[in-house]
């Protein structure tokens, strides 16, 4: 065999073997792609790797919800849950009967007597104003009865609630029927220089309040305190949406005028409700002054308690 026949079986034969290697092996170099590919191109996710993904994604959202509790914010500043439970907090009895006194006192000119005369039939009847200290003790209220058969009414209870801030009105009408109303000034309390040589404060406010419930006999009441010894009851009752004045009473104080400055009252001030003292009291010696039956009733009960809060308001003035 020639050295040229040789090399041409050689390379035959070299080729042969190349040929069988990418016929029956070839997987073997096809296999690395695959794998490259996979590396750059994330793997294809089952529903079952998917559901643990999303509980876990909500476990972070609860998680966070939780951490910041929700309360809605309500205008004025603070959230509705705060102002809630502000509002429904109840004053210890001291402090409410503080609060209530304070409330009533621009209203206690009307204490004394006081004759009425009703617009639509003319009559006359005389009107009683007192504190009452004693029926409920963390509520006090200013208390009017008429003497003899009301033309309207038999008594009237008015009260100052703490929390929802309102006053409130309890009439005993002429046919014995409670009615409830609630309301606020409508024109605040002020005091005017009156036209005596002292120019002695005039106080005049408007007080409505409104019968709760939907009755269609509703009232509607209207202390209009036009000076310190006149005022005027205007009285109203529902019809449809609104209210329809049927009387008016008319008073006019029996005696002398409240002077409403309280450096006038000196010595006369009332231990109770530091409005004008009327009525002399002593205790231990001592002499003190009221403002009507209802405060010496009440200074007569416990003495001590009133003249300490007396003389505590004193040292704070």
């Amino acid at each position: 065999m020639s050295v040229f026949t040789r090399r041409c079986a050689a390379l035959l034969a070299s080729l042969f073997v190349s040929l069988l290697i990418l016929g029956c092996g070839g997987s073997a170099p096809e296999a690395t792609p695959p794998a490259k590919t996979d590396s750059k191109k994330p793997a294809p996710v089952t529903s079952q790797t998917e559901e643990p993904a999303e509980q876990s994604t909500s476990a972070t959202s609860n998680d966070e919800t939780a951490s910041k509790p929700f309360a809605p914010v309500k205008l004025g500043g603070g959230s509705a849950t705060t102002a809630n439970s502000a509002a429904k907090t109840k004053l210890p009895p001291e402090k409410q009967l503080d609060e209530v006194k304070k409330a009533l006192k621009p209203i206690q000119v009307v204490l004394g007597q006081w004759h009425g005369i009703i617009d639509k039939s003319k009559e006359y009847e005389d009107l009683n104003w007192i504190w009452d200290w004693k029926t409920d003790r963390a509520q006090p209220a200013l208390t009017m009865k008429t003497v003899g058969d009301g033309v309207h009414f038999k008594s009237v209870r008015l009260t100052y609630l703490t929390d929802e801030q309102q006053f409130q009105m309890t009439i005993e009408d002429k046919d014995g029927q409670k009615r409830v109303l609630q309301g606020v000034f409508t024109e605040e309390p002020s005091d005017k220089p009156g036209e005596d040589k002292k120019q002695t404060p005039q106080r005049t406010y408007k007080l409505k309040l409104t019968e709760n419930g939907d009755a269609k006999d509703r009232w509607q009441v209207v202390m209009n305190q036009q000076e310190n010894n006149r005022y005027l009851l205007e009285l109203s009752k529902a019809r449809g949406k609104n209210f329809v004045r049927f009387d008016t009473i008319a008073t006019q104080r029996e005696g002398t005028s409240f002077a409403l400055n309280d450096s006038d009252f000196k010595e006369k001030t009332c231990v109770i409700s530091q409005g004008l003292g009327t009525i002399q009291v002593s205790h231990k010696g001592k002499s003190y002054w009221v403002c009507c039956s209802g405060c010496k009733a009440a200074f007569e009960e416990d003495p001590e308690k009133w003249i300490a809060k007396f003389e505590a308001m004193q040292e704070t003035k």
